[in-house]
């Protein structure tokens, strides 16, 4: 198949990219950057292109849409010409394509002690959603109101991590300052996560699936966990030792948030104290989908990967470059 991966290269586009070209299909990675990542243009066709403005796409089979704002800072505006005025360029696009992939997230929920199902994105009382999380909202909104595509699926994934990730990782291993781990809260929460191989096998589910028109599902590793253990791991493997541990108090967390002092925003306070457990039995039921990879199988290669591309310094600062350094 000839298969179009917007944002490749951020992590998630970089690993589909890979994942796919390796499968032997013909991949066109598009980015904004001028000039691509040598590790890209090994294994695909590079498109330059700016989602933020109407733009056009060669004919394919499949558009899996990746590029997003995902960050935690920035205005209102900013998210919605990237994530909602961003999408609608895309869908334009690629409306030759039979299969839309709209890759979402799960911060299109609030965090709850129940199971989150599909069905309760946008009618949950209480805090406001982010500016990502809103944005993302209504791209996918775009994506049922929009898409000419005969099948179009919108795939929730929570925390994304694996080897060239610039983003869950990073954010771990700045708990440690010094020889500390410095715990924010008591981080004995449950939490989904996904490590990118699920997500690449979720979509190929859906690729097979020969179902049509706009489908909707929660994506993640085969089951939760507890977020302090996988702190621990993370950093324990990547520093090959266990560092001794600081713990910052709850309500002192919460204030370092509203500030925005070291990093920390009301939104990852909010991650790092509230369960989040993705419902995926949708999923399961329509696709037969069950995730292969877990976050214990991954974690030898994960600290591998930070060793070889220099260190827990290096993953900390979070570059863009680390996505094609694998």
């Amino acid at each position: 198949m000839k298969i179009i991966i917007t944002g490749s290269t951020g992590s998630l586009g970089a690993y589909l990219t890979r994942y796919f070209a390796a499968a032997g299909h013909h991949v066109i990675a598009c980015g904004r950057a001028a000039v691509p990542p040598a590790a890209l243009t090994a294994c695909a066709e590079y498109l330059q292109a700016d989602i933020t403005a109407p733009f056009e796409l060669p004919d394919a089979d499949v558009c899996i849409h990746t590029a997003a704002r995902s960050d935690d800072k920035g205005e209102w505006e900013d998210f919605q010409m990237a994530n909602v005025v961003g999408t609608r360029h895309v869908l334009r696009a690629a409306a030759q394509c039979g299969t839309f992939i709209h890759i979402s997230t799960s911060a299109v929920y609030l965090p709850q002690d129940k199971l989150i199902s599909e069905d309760i994105a946008g009618q949950q009382a209480g805090q406001a959603l982010s500016f990502y999380g809103a944005s993302k909202l209504a791209s996918e909104k775009v994506v049922q109101e929009q898409a000419s595509q005969r099948q179009c699926f919108i795939l929730r994934p929570r925390a994304l991590y694996g080897q060239g990730d610039k983003k869950i990782l990073p954010r771990m291993l700045r708990l440690v300052h010094g020889r500390h781990l410095y715990r924010p809260g008591h981080l004995q929460v449950n939490v989904s996560m996904t490590h990118y191989q699920n997500l690449a096998e979720a979509i190929c589910a859906c690729l097979q699936s020969g179902l049509t028109g706009v489908r909707t599902y929660n994506v993640s590793d085969r089951r939760p966990y507890v977020l302090l253990d996988v702190v621990r791991a993370i950093v324990n493997g990547v520093y090959g030792r266990p560092l001794p541990e600081r713990h910052i108090p709850a309500f002192l967390l919460k204030g370092l948030g509203y500030l925005h002092i070291g990093g920390m925003t009301p939104l990852l306070v909010r991650a790092l104290t509230q369960d989040m457990v993705l419902d995926t039995r949708l999923i399961e039921r329509e696709l037969q989908f069950r995730p292969s990879r877990s976050f214990e199988e991954a974690l030898p290669g994960i600290a591998d990967w930070a060793l070889k591309v220099g260190g827990p310094g290096r993953v900390k600062e979070g570059s863009a470059a680390l996505a094609w350094e694998v």
